[in-house]
């Protein structure tokens, strides 16, 4: 039975409900950092408040790191003998609660474009690997050596494919980009009316057999919708593009970039080597994210395009969002809203006195999307383990930003090499960026008398001089949220890392396809760190109403159609409001969240 009450009535519940499951949170606390104060100047290794951080009505939580999770370097894809690689996103599906306080799962990794240094540039296929796990979570309050939280077993690889024209289906490359060429019925240039894509000739001279398409795969999502399992859409760093793919992995199609992102070189023309704006190279498009509710998908540059730069790599933090309607097509042609964050700007020469001036911008790595206007945001510096002569991490964190009050600068900047800011990579006055919070500290101390980083509790640390096996990598570029299932209504966030394919004993394809050997100097596992964390999002989401100490999901007609509705359940046999748990209807938490 469905049952109407009235505005106030409804006003009273939401309050009513609100303050019951903010009693079973402790007292909030303001987060260290912010987008009014995004200097990060020391590093971010302070204690933190067990509290949790609240923004736009959405209060998240970190209640501690509770399991880590290894795959060895030297690890081999059984399909291709290549290095088997590491995680530049990651999506997870079949996460169940196995009712004994473990588990299990499917991690869908994306690796990137295989392993690349100094002159060698692997023929690597663009590809999603997939993992059974299992997680058993640890809670204790002392320290572990173990590492084994998170078991994984690799079960495969599936190699995108595209259609070629006169070779038919063939595999992307990691090789670099030497030329341009069009793809899925759209014509090179201009690229506001046809899909322009970078080629690389493979084996001889240009021709339509030998281009193959480079991609350089950093953002992933499957799809959330119904009837639409197996496909989505893939970020590209090289192009920036975004690539729809079928439940087949073949990409069929593009989501149309503004011209202000894609490179271009000083006559106009596109060009990915020696472009004068658009993407800076290798600084793409690092994040990708679907709303609950299928709608909408957020892409976000790495850092800030070329001509929105200021000098200096603290001069990278304007960068852009742009938000793409796939209700009615899969590849829109252009993005509805666009927004600019300002990413946190650091000091990682790792002074632990008061620093004065920073160097670098904490560029984002991974994205989730909460719901249709919030978003979480990996944005680190690149300290840590994989890169040699480093000093100790900096800053590692994720954000909670919101687009609500933020200026849409659609149509506004969007044509090529056009601005949003002023000399110096100084925001226009007129545009009001994302704000956002510091929600969870990567590098932190979880409680404000806690003497130790969370990391050290499972043997992990800070230390570049030297390294070791346990240092903590310099590249977390994944994030995966999925329920617990428990009756807490919380959630667990795997956060992986990219080891660039770091072995001594690696194998990758060259550009004739032969498997040839490196030695990369060092042992760089693939890690994943999971949190368990909650998420409570503002009560006017909601569509509920109480009914003395029971309450009943408001009419699920009403809160399908917010963006980013759940219907909110509280056990009818508890006799207080405090025992609580929401459940998804019908659709997916968020793009990294698909629950098989």
């Amino acid at each position: 039975m469905q049952i109407r009450f009235s505005k106030n009535a409804r006003r009273l519940a939401l309050s009513t409900i609100s303050a019951a499951v903010m009693a079973t949170l402790p007292g909030l606390a303001s987060a260290q950092y912010t987008s009014s104060n995004r200097d990060v100047l020391v590093p971010n290794t302070g204690a933190w408040s067990t509290a949790g951080v609240t923004l736009g009505g959405t209060t998240f939580v970190n209640l501690g790191l509770q399991g880590v999770g290894r795959v060895a370097a030297n690890s081999i894809d059984s399909a291709t003998g290549e290095t088997l690689g590491s995680i530049s996103d990651m999506q997870i599906t079949g996460f169940t609660n196995n009712g004994n306080g473990s588990w299990k799962g499917t991690f869908n990794f994306l690796p990137d474009r295989g392993y690349n240094s100094g002159s060698i540039y692997s023929n690597y296929a663009a590809r999603i690997n997939t993992f059974d796990f299992t997680f058993t979570p640890y809670t204790g309050t002392t320290t572990t050596t173990a590492q084994n939280q998170i078991v994984m077993s690799f079960t495969g690889s599936t190699r995108f494919t595209y259609n070629s024209g006169t070779a038919g289906q063939v595999f992307t490359t990691g090789l670099l980009a030497n030329g341009i060429g069009s793809l899925f019925g759209g014509t090179t240039v201009p690229t506001t009316t046809g899909n322009t894509t970078q080629f690389v000739s493979i084996g001889g001279p240009a021709s339509t057999v030998n281009n193959r398409l480079t991609l350089d795969a950093e953002g992933l999502i499957l799809d959330n919708r119904s009837g639409k399992g197996g496909s989505g859409w893939v970020g590209d760093e090289y192009g920036a593009y975004i690539y729809r793919f079928d439940a087949n992995k073949q990409l069929v199609g593009q989501l149309q970039l503004p011209d202000a992102l894609v490179p271009h070189a000083l006559d106009g023309t596109v060009n990915f080597d020696v472009n004068v704006n658009g993407r800076r190279t290798n600084q793409g498009m690092e994040g990708i994210a679907q709303s609950p509710d299928g709608t909408k998908v957020f892409a976000l540059l790495q850092s800030a395009t070329l001509q929105d730069s200021g000098s200096g790599n603290q001069g990278r933090s304007n960068t852009r969002l742009v938000v793409y309607d796939v209700s009615t097509t899969d590849t829109p042609s252009a993005p509805v809203q666009e927004y600019v964050i300002q990413l946190p700007r650091i000091d990682d020469t790792g002074s632990t006195s008061n620093g004065t001036t920073v160097n670098r911008t904490g560029a984002q790595s991974s994205i989730v999307a909460l719901n249709d206007h919030q978003l979480l945001i990996l944005s680190r510096d690149g300290n840590g383990r994989g890169n040699p002569g480093s000093g100790s991490p900096v800053f590692k964190s994720i954000l909670l930003a919101d687009l609500n009050g933020a200026t849409n600068i659609k149509g506004l900047y969007d044509g090529t090499g056009a601005a949003v800011t002023t000399s110096g990579g100084v925001l226009n006055a007129s545009v009001t960026p994302l704000t956002w919070t510091e929600a969870l500290n990567l590098l932190g101390k979880l409680g404000l008398t806690a003497t130790e980083i969370e990391l050290a509790k499972f043997n992990l640390n800070l230390n570049t001089a030297p390294g070791d096996i346990n240092t903590i990598s310099e590249k977390w570029e994944a994030l995966g949220l999925v329920p617990t299932n428990d009756g807490t209504g919380q959630y667990f966030l795997f956060v992986g890392n990219d080891n660039d394919f770091q072995t001594r004993t690696g194998k990758y394809l060259d550009a004739s396809g032969v498997l040839q050997s490196y030695n990369a100097g060092l042992e760089n596992d693939t890690m994943v760190l999971a949190y368990r964390v909650a998420v409570v999002p503002e009560p006017e989401t909601y569509a509920l109403l109480l009914a003395g100490l029971a309450l009943v999901a408001w009419p699920r007609g009403a809160a399908s159609r917010a963006p980013d509705s759940r219907n909110l359940y509280v056990d009818n046999a508890a006799l207080h409001a405090r025992r609580f748990q929401w459940w998804p209807p019908r659709q997916r938490l968020a793009h990294h969240s698909q629950i098989a």
